[in-house]
């Protein structure tokens, strides 16, 4: 009986105990779901929010990140390496990362936005998506030539490839014209939507995105619409001087779509002033300049030697933005700007006699990424009227993007230019520089004149000079048209490659010929990529270029040492 009573007590006591877990259990089991959801990592947000993803990581990649500052914003010669040279030399990387990242990233997250903004009945979202979509395909294609296209990003569905076919350049710039004129249409039937303050660039403005789609139109045809002269390169001694004939337009129809465009600005409106820039601009810490983040605890980059005795020559006063005065020169006046030569086979550069980049350029954590800007319209403008024989109107879009590109980095006609050195503690100058726009214009390597290749030539180099900071696109207008010439009339002192000029293409990445072999195979072998170099030359120099490069570029064979 006693054993009997305490076993009773002791249920009393459990059974209760139990009830009380099963409970607990039956409500965590209830709120399973709710406690194990994080909602700072949301798995479904709004396609704005997707979009401003997006905006920023495509404009990072392509602006401040590594193929600008260590590839391309160096091998187009604005830009060059001072420390860990390599690259600046043509040193081949296993691309599979940067090859990959765009897909991966923001054409993965674009695909997201016009989707859900389709749903959500956004047409205006999905219309600037469709415009960022196409830049940053024209990025990847302009690097790599034939890439996948319309069989990439097909991970969605699960009867999607995963293993994607190479699209022709010529295919995938048809399509791209094709989306861009869609986005205008939608853009043009919904003025009056703002689509979300989530847009970093416009804050949702769709007249600010139909400009942007239509100028973005423009650099597409302006690409591949050829360059019909002739030019002859002085080559150094004791080579010959080699002339080189003209590149017939990829796109047969380009110029009568860019007279189009120009034709009916009410239905197709392009940028008219600076404020209409595409750029990405940065609030500052946590949210800095990415050129910034790179380089204000590091030395690698500064201004190239090409650029500063570009602008040296013409009396231009963008020297004072885009590079500083060296050490030395600040140490004991007056001061002076000396870039660094590309490719050299030294392993540093002799920082206190050389110009690092400028402080508004790469030390300063506000300042903006552009896109795409007026002065490159205007140029494009100016290239066009020149083929279509209008030189009246060529002179005004040549010197109007000259004045654009001044403006847009401050140097106002008739205002001061104020030099500035330092990387962390900025110190500006206060005696000013005069800024005169018709002094300038007077320059005799400045001024309207001459033969129609070299009126070519003039808008050609003005147009390098004002996209300094966009490698990419500079990089590719360089293979285009041949300028400046002194990349052409000289090979790098440390070219892991001699003899072979400018590489005209990036080496696919790895990473495809292990999981897209036959396809990235194919892609070579329709495009008549070497075997030799990596694939990134061509040793005739014209076989394996992209589509819309058709001229012939020379390829030097005497080493550039100053």
């Amino acid at each position: 009986m006693i054993l009997i009573m305490k076993y009773l007590n002791i249920t009393k006591k459990i059974i209760p105990g139990l009830l009380l877990i099963v409970g607990l259990l039956s409500s965590c089991t209830k709120d399973y779901k709710k406690i194990n959801t994080n909602p700072n990592n949301p798995v479904v947000v709004p396609a704005i929010d997707v979009f401003t993803n997006a905006e920023q990581t495509s404009i990072s990649r392509q602006l401040g990140g590594w193929i600008q500052h260590t590839y391309l914003g160096v091998w187009c010669q604005q830009w060059c390496k001072v420390q860990y040279i390599d690259e600046d030399r043509y040193m081949p990387r296993d691309m599979s990362g940067e090859f990959q990242a765009s897909y991966i990233n923001e054409l993965k997250n674009l695909t997201i936005v016009i989707a859900k903004g389709t749903a959500e009945k956004n047409d205006a979202l999905v219309a600037a998506a469709k415009v960022l979509r196409a830049w940053s395909f024209m990025y990847v294609t302009d690097v790599w030539g034939d890439i996948p296209y319309s069989q990439a990003l097909q991970g969605f569905s699960i009867t999607g490839t995963l293993t994607p076919a190479y699209d022709t350049q010529a295919s995938i710039y048809a399509d791209l014209l094709v989306q861009l004129e869609d986005a205008n249409t939608a853009l043009g039937a919904t003025t009056s939507t703002n689509f979300g303050a989530g847009d970093l660039i416009f804050g949702g403005d769709p007249i600010a995105w139909r400009k942007f789609a239509n100028s973005l139109k423009l650099r597409l045809l302006n690409r591949a619409a050829g360059t019909p002269w002739t030019f002859t390169y002085n080559m150094v001694a004791p080579q010959e001087p080699v002339t080189t004939t003209p590149g017939a337009a990829a796109l047969s129809d380009a110029d009568a779509q860019i007279a189009a465009i120009l034709a009916d600005p009410a239905t197709y409106p392009i940028f008219e002033s600076n404020d209409d820039n595409v750029k990405l601009i940065f609030p500052g810490l946590p949210y800095r300049n990415d050129i910034f983040n790179a380089l204000y605890t590091r030395t690698d980059q500064a201004i190239s030697e090409t650029m500063v005795n570009w602008l040296k020559a013409r009396t231009d006063p963008r020297i004072y933005i885009y590079g500083q005065p060296t050490p030395n020169s600040v140490a004991t006046p007056p001061l002076d700007y000396v870039g660094f030569q590309n490719g050299r086979g030294i392993t540093s550069a002799p920082f206190p006699a050389v110009s690092l980049l400028g402080t508004k350029i790469a030390y300063n954590e506000k300042a903006p990424l552009y896109v795409l800007c007026l002065d490159e319209v205007e140029f494009i403008k100016a290239e066009y009227y020149k083929r279509v024989g209008n030189d009246a109107a060529a002179k005004t879009a040549y010197e109007a993007g000259i004045a654009a590109s001044m403006e847009r980095w401050g140097l106002i006609d008739g205002g001061n230019a104020f030099p500035s050195w330092g990387k962390t503690s900025i110190t500006t100058s206060t005696v000013g520089i005069p800024v005169d726009y018709t002094a300038y214009l007077a320059n005799p390597l400045v001024a309207w004149g001459g033969t129609d290749s070299h009126k070519f030539q003039l808008i050609c180099e003005q147009r390098w000079a004002g996209m300094y900071g966009q490698g990419v696109q500079a990089y590719c207008e360089v293979r285009r048209t041949g300028f400046p010439e002194r990349i052409f009339e000289y090979k790098l002192e440390g070219a892991y490659y001699p003899n072979l000029g400018l590489p005209i293409r990036l080496q696919y990445a790895l990473s495809e010929d292990t999981y897209n072999t036959n396809n990235v195979a194919a892609a070579r072998t329709a495009q008549n990529i070497e075997s030799i170099n990596e694939g990134m030359f061509s040793t005739n120099g014209i076989t394996s270029q992209l589509w819309w490069n058709t001229r012939k570029n020379p390829i030097p064979t005497q080493t550039d040492v100053h």
